[in-house]
């Protein structure tokens, strides 16, 4: 399992910790993650990997919280994840946690995916706030450029986005 975006920032990989867990905020969170697994297609190995699923919970202070799901080990029960696919989210005491979640589904191609885009996108869409408190959250400077890549047409973000790529350190 991968985590993409928390609250509504794209997850690095320094965040998630050696014991592969990620720090969250006390109160309401949102988390898109991906399942990642190795599973048997026709006797033969091959990656899975779900789409994205965006869950939202109140962690309540100082919780150690644990997300699972049923491992799978063919394509089919993979597929069947993909169709419905079941988490569990449990306290360090083992109590299951609620959680609402969605399934983010993209057509076309799917080779670079933007996890953050599309969960702001949901969020818009939803009328929720997150985009706009990671926004505020942020320092200055950063805060400048996303409030003015946030006003972009859809075309000036993909052009700016293949812009940043070409000229990345």
């Amino acid at each position: 399992m991968v985590p993409r975006v928390i609250n509504g920032e794209f997850v690095y990989p320094e965040w998630i910790s050696d014991n592969n867990s990620i720090k969250v905020e006390d109160g309401a969170n949102q988390l898109a993650v991906n399942v990642g697994q190795i599973v048997f297609e026709d006797g033969k190995r091959r990656k899975f990997d779900s789409q994205p699923l965006l869950l939202e919970f109140d962690a309540p202070k100082d919780a150690e919280l644990t997300l699972t799901y049923n491992k799978f080990r063919t394509i089919e029960e993979a597929n069947a994840f993909e169709m419905d696919p079941k988490l569990t989210l449990k306290d360090a005491n083992g109590k299951d946690v609620e959680f609402s979640m969605v399934q983010l589904r993209k057509g076309g191609l799917q080779g670079f995916r933007d996890y953050e885009r599309e969960v702001a996108d949901y969020n818009k869409a939803m009328n929720k706030e997150s985009t706009k408190a990671s926004i505020a959250a942020s320092p200055a400077v950063t805060k400048t450029l996303k409030e003015s890549f946030h006003d972009l047409s859809r075309e000036e973000q993909q052009e700016f986005m293949q812009w940043a790529m070409r000229n990345l350190k």
